[in-house]
């Protein structure tokens, strides 16, 4: 039974067109937002289609772990749609050539570039090193949040690989909150890429990445690499779960 102190508080807020800042009750969590395509079938099939719309998602994983080649697949996979997309690339690490060699088509997303990254400022030793670092970060957040905001994108991506985690530590724990409220509603996909868990969305998936390489030959001398088998354990990005659909990465012939 609702209070009475609870129903004259919705109507003040009424009153003065504030309801939206009060919950009144739980979302429906039976239906489920429609999906975008990862690019990778097998991970497809475990997500239920791919990644919901509306919600914020997070790619996670070590260097060479392949999360570099899903945020590719995935971007591909909409632009093939006929979508457009937009990538905010936070040290100017996206590759143009490769990426259309994945089949992304460059015609159809928006590239924010920021700040080349060099060795002495990807580890700096100085408060100028870190000054720099925290304002790049900074502003590729910014930059995500106008993407998303102004609609119209199949999958909004924020690259924050490599970035060292004292600097995203740093930022207010109100961020991430104001990035899943600005997507939420929205045909928008909105991606995190980064070393370890990010966001922490309470409804977002988080998809971490782990490589084992793969070898031919059956003995030392005709041993030769074959590529790598990419696994996914999959999960909320509170918590990880136990699921692992695979695929492989092979190397030209």
């Amino acid at each position: 039974m609702r209070s009475a102190t609870l129903e004259r508080l919705e109507s003040l807020l009424e009153t003065r067109k504030l309801a939206g800042t009060l919950t009144s009750r739980a979302p429906d969590t039976t239906v489920e937002s429609p999906a975008r395509p990862t690019g990778v079938e097998s991970l497809d099939a475990t997500l239920g289609g791919g990644w919901r719309q509306g919600e914020v998602s997070e790619i996670i994983g070590p260097r060479s772990s392949g999360r570099t080649s899903l945020l590719m697949a995935t971007l591909a996979a909409a632009t093939n749609q006929g979508s457009v997309v937009g990538l905010v690339d936070t040290f100017d690490r996206f590759d143009p050539v490769t990426a259309a060699q994945a089949g992304l088509d460059l015609d159809r997303i928006l590239w924010v570039r920021g700040p080349a990254l060099t060795l002495d400022s990807r580890h700096p030793r100085t408060d100028d090193g870190r000054a720099f670092c925290d304002e790049a970060v900074l502003k590729a957040i910014r930059a995500l949040d106008l993407i998303v905001r102004a609609g119209g994108f199949a999958v909004a991506a924020l690259d924050l690989a490599d970035v060292p985690s004292r600097h995203l530590r740093a930022l207010p724990f109100t961020t991430w909150m104001r990035l899943a409220h600005a997507v939420e509603g929205r045909d928008s996909v909105c991606l995190l890429v980064g070393d370890e868990p990010i966001g922490k969305s309470a409804r977002g998936v988080s998809v971490r990445l782990d490589t084992a390489t793969r070898w031919n030959g059956t003995s030392l001398q005709s041993r030769r690499f074959a590529g790598f088998d990419v696994h996914a354990r999959i999960g909320s990005a509170r918590t990880i779960g136990a699921g692992q659909p695979r695929w492989m990465a092979s190397t030209g012939d």
